[in-house]
């Protein structure tokens, strides 16, 4: 593992990379394809700690790129989606010296990760100008992402007191922009032209409708979506203690590998 910092203006504070995996392992392969994590928990819960034992379960496949981004209340949207872009743009420019291929780029992320992956797709979309032709977004990837900051979906409505109301509320303090699509991917009205999608979701989690709804909605703009439901637990789908974890990492593993994503 390695660690470096960035600075951005979205924040005041240093932005903390962890990386993960060495290029080139695999045979006639001089550079690995490169997944830009953002870790679990909530808007303003989690740490970078928790994305690790995925990123060490790929790192044979691939550079893993963990984000320490800032949790709310101190830093909010707007403000939190730009400093996930600026993560992605620090990985554009220093894929050569990570041993990265640019044209295999990954966004990956659970629950608040899981948004703001989705929504770095989005503006990687958007804002292609910022990038050259060598750059490429082949995937990316969602685990039980929070996409729906009304909360109006039959799996969140059945959890009695799901702390997501709270992050929710400290993220967007703006009820105006809770149908943003930079804040709810899932309300957005333009969802054609971007990176395939592969959703991962778990029996009865809060989050399951509305990311499996996120994944149909993909499907009618015609954007490449793959969804797996897999089994339930009361720990995180990216715990290693997760009874489904080894299936959800080698679903990864198989999403990078896939010759189609190659750019």
């Amino acid at each position: 593992m390695w660690t470096t910092t960035f600075e951005t203006p979205a924040t005041s504070q240093a932005v903390t990379l962890q990386g993960f995996g060495t290029p080139g392992k695999r045979p006639n392969q001089s550079k690995s394809p490169v997944v830009v994590f953002f870790h679990g928990g909530l808007f303003n819960a989690g740490n970078i700690e928790e994305a690790q034992p995925l990123a060490t379960a790929l790192a044979d496949q691939a550079i893993v790129i963990c984000v320490d981004y800032p949790l709310a209340p101190e830093v909010k949207f707007p403000a939190t989606i730009e400093v996930a872009f600026a993560a992605l743009e620090w990985v554009v420019d220093n894929a050569r010296q990570v041993g990265a291929d640019s044209k295999r780029i990954f966004v990956a992320g659970e629950h608040a990760g899981g948004n703001l992956a989705a929504v770095v797709a989005m503006l990687f979309r958007d804002r292609a100008i910022n990038f050259n032709k060598q750059t490429n977004l082949a995937g990316q990837i969602l685990i039980n992402p929070m996409l729906d900051a009304l909360q109006t979906s039959k799996s969140m409505g059945a959890a009695a007191d799901s702390p997501c109301r709270r992050a929710w509320a400290e993220y967007i303090p703006s009820a105006s922009d809770c149908t943003h699509p930079y804040a709810s991917p899932l309300h957005s009205c333009r969802l054609g032209n971007l990176a395939p999608a592969t959703i991962m979701t778990t029996e009865s989690h809060p989050l399951r409708d509305e990311a499996e709804a996120y994944a149909a909605k993909l499907l009618l703009a015609g954007v490449p979506v793959q969804v797996r439901r897999l089994g339930d637990s009361t720990h995180a789908l990216t715990s290693p203690q997760h009874p489904c974890f080894n299936n959800l990492a080698q679903l990864i593993r198989q999403v990078l590998m896939d010759k189609s994503t190659a750019g």
